[in-house]
């Protein structure tokens, strides 16, 4: 199987750390809990001016600073003896050498890394033939899955709401290991075949 796989928020833990940037930058005072959106800087409530200077000071630690999500390098090395592993990645090209540091630093497996500049996945999910993503967007899960991807949804506070009929909410990478290892995915979605 060819496997689609998101890096921030599925195997790097980069809300935890930008939560933490965000509070000290900002002298804030919220948890990961209170990040009830995909958009961190909507709940901040920061303008464009203010988010921009953010990320243009932060980049570096934001790139490089992410610890690892529990389980993700254990089920991925697994998965990956298996399975084609392809990350895809929102993150600008610009940030490939900083994401393979960050890779090797952690023994993250895979087979290939797109990083698109954006986080509409679909026409990767559709030049790389994936028979399954994994993701943490709400928004991106309902886009991948509206070209027949079934998508196993990494559950967190910003993600909740309703989902498609081709997406699974997981609790951990412990469970998106074992949907997969068991085929458990119902049968649906044929995967965005060229």
């Amino acid at each position: 199987m060819r496997i689609g796989v998101d890096i921030d928020g599925v195997i790097a833990d980069t809300f935890v750390l930008l939560v933490r940037e965000l509070n000290n930058y900002f002298q804030a005072d919220l948890a990961l809990q209170d990040i009830n959106d995909y958009n961190i800087f909507k709940v901040y409530g920061l303008s464009d001016a203010d988010m921009f200077k953010f990320l243009r000071e932060k980049e570096e630690a934001l790139m490089e600073g992410p610890a690892l999500k529990d389980g993700a390098a254990q089920c991925l090395s697994m998965l990956a003896q298996k399975h084609a592993i392809f990350l895809v990645s929102a993150r600008n090209e610009k940030y490939r050498p900083q994401t393979e540091k960050w890779l090797r630093k952690h023994a993250i497996p895979y087979h290939g890394l797109i990083l698109l500049g954006s986080h509409d996945k679909r026409e990767a999910c559709s030049r790389i033939s994936v028979d399954l993503f994994i993701e943490d967007s709400l928004k991106n899960a309902h886009q991948i899955s509206s070209c027949g991807v079934p998508v196993l949804l990494l559950d967190a506070p910003y993600n909740q709401g309703q989902l498609p009929p081709l997406v699974r909410r997981c609790s951990s990478w412990e469970e998106i290991f074992e949907v997969i290892e068991r085929g458990d995915l119902g049968g649906i979605g044929n995967g965005c075949k060229k």
